[in-house]
């Protein structure tokens, strides 16, 4: 049996999106807990309150958007691993995105089914520690 218990932080400001991610995490062994954030500044509070082990964000939230996000998780929570995961997936926002530190970018409309084994081959590196 897996030895762990991963917290994931979802930020998307859709409900259908996040529902469909709570439904994909919730059959994974290693996932403890699931907190969803539709903001920039839900999610900064949430951050501190959970201390998540994985957030998976979307580019476009109210506000302040995705990127501002990251940076404020890169610069302040840098052991968080996070998932860009948008309907922006154009060049340009995924090289921006890789450049400040995200650990993977997923397009939602092409790549969806990637997730649950991006976040399982955390999981492993992490059983492995």
């Amino acid at each position: 049996m897996k030895n762990c218990n991963f917290k994931i932080l979802i930020v998307d400001d859709s409900d259908l999106v996040v529902e469909r991610l709570f439904e994909i995490m919730s059959e994974l062994e290693c996932v403890d807990s699931l907190i969803k954030a539709t903001s920039f500044n839900q999610a900064t509070e949430l951050i501190k309150k959970h201390e998540p082990q994985i957030v998976l964000l979307d580019i476009q939230l109210p506000g302040k958007n995705g990127i501002e996000l990251l940076s404020f998780i890169k610069q302040n929570y840098p052991g968080i691993i996070t998932i860009m995961l948008t309907n922006s997936a154009s060049v340009y926002y995924r090289d921006m995105c890789n450049s400040m530190g995200a650990d993977n970018f997923i397009d939602k409309s092409s790549e969806f089914e990637k997730i649950p084994h991006i976040i399982e081959s955390y999981m492993q590196v992490e059983n492995i520690k």
